[in-house]
C-alpha cells in the first residue's frame, strides 16, 4: 500500500497550478501527509539579467520575491481551510524543475503532484515543460494532473 507522509505541490500561482491543489489535500487528509506548496522563481529575474543593476531593480526584484512568499501562505492557508493540514510554504531560487527534484530529495518527498497547461507545438518547443522534466528526474512517484480546460 502506498504510504504518503511528504507531498511535494509545485505552484506557479496560476489558474491551471491550483487545480492540483484538491488532490494534495484529499491524499494529504486521507495519509496523514505533510504537504510542501513549492515556488521557484528565476535565480535572476528577466529585468536584471539586461544589466538593469541599479537598487531599484534590486528593490523591485525583492518585492516580487516578497509578494510570492505571500501568495505561497495565503494558498497554504486557502488548501488547509479548517482542517488540521500540515502545509509548508517552501520558496526557492532557480531553474524551476532542479529546485522542485532537489527539495524532494531533502525532504524525502514520497509523491510530487504537478500541473501541466497542455502546451503543444511551438509553445511546448520553447517553453518545455516542467512537469515533463520532473517526470523524467524525480526520484518518486509524479502525479500529473492535466488542464481540465482543454479536456473534452
Amino acid at each position: 500500500m502506498l504510504n504518503l507522509k511528504n507531498i511535494i505541490v509545485p505552484t506557479d500561482f496560476s489558474k491551471v497550478s491550483a487545480t492540483e491543489f484538491k488532490y494534495a489535500k484529499d491524499f494529504a487528509e486521507k495519509m496523514g501527509a505533510t504537504i510542501h506548496l513549492i515556488n521557484v522563481m528565476e535565480k535572476i529575474p528577466p529585468f536584471l539579467q539586461y544589466g538593469a543593476t541599479n537598487s531599484s531593480a534590486a528593490e523591485e526584484a525583492e518585492k516580487a520575491e516578497q509578494k510570492c512568499r505571500e501568495r505561497l501562505e495565503e494558498i497554504a492557508e486557502e488548501i488547509r481551510d479548517d482542517s488540521m493540514l500540515n502545509i509548508i510554504p517552501v520558496f526557492r531560487k532557480g531553474i524551476d524543475y532542479e529546485e522542485i527534484i532537489s527539495y524532494s530529495k531533502e525532504v524525502k518527498g514520497d509523491m510530487i503532484i504537478i500541473a501541466t497547461h497542455g502546451r503543444t507545438g511551438i509553445f511546448h518547443t520553447l517553453l518545455g515543460s516542467v512537469a515533463e522534466k520532473v517526470i523524467r528526474y524525480s526520484n518518486c512517484p509524479v502525479l500529473v494532473i492535466s488542464n481540465e480546460e482543454n479536456e473534452s
